[in-house]
């Protein structure tokens, strides 16, 4: 579903398809974990402890400790910008270890 510039519309349909309500998606975020509003793809958290191999628990940890990764709250959705993810993940890489001992 995208919603931006005044209107709705259903990015799920097929081009020559039917016209369905584009106020109703084919698919609703909770099914998806994917949500596109005004051209910017959000995620679910569920989505996103799939995706980095988490528990949605513990993404609630990361963010009680300020660690997670950046996220937008709208009432009781909770959900991630994906453009910011990759900025998030480098800010964690951490340097090899290397053994002081040859």
């Amino acid at each position: 579903m995208r919603i931006g510039s005044g209107s709705v519309e259903n990015s799920c349909s097929t081009p020559g398809a039917p016209d369905r309500n584009p106020i109703v998606p084919d698919a609703t975020p909770v099914e998806t974990g994917e949500i596109e509003i005004a051209g910017r793809r959000y995620i679910t958290p569920r989505r996103l402890a799939r995706l980095l191999g988490v528990t949605e628990r513990t993404l609630a940890r990361w963010d009680a400790r300020r660690i997670g990764p950046p996220r937008i709250t709208i009432g009781k959705t909770v959900l991630f910008d994906v453009a910011k993810l990759p900025d998030w993940l480098a800010a964690r890489e951490a340097a090899p270890i290397r053994n002081a001992r040859h």
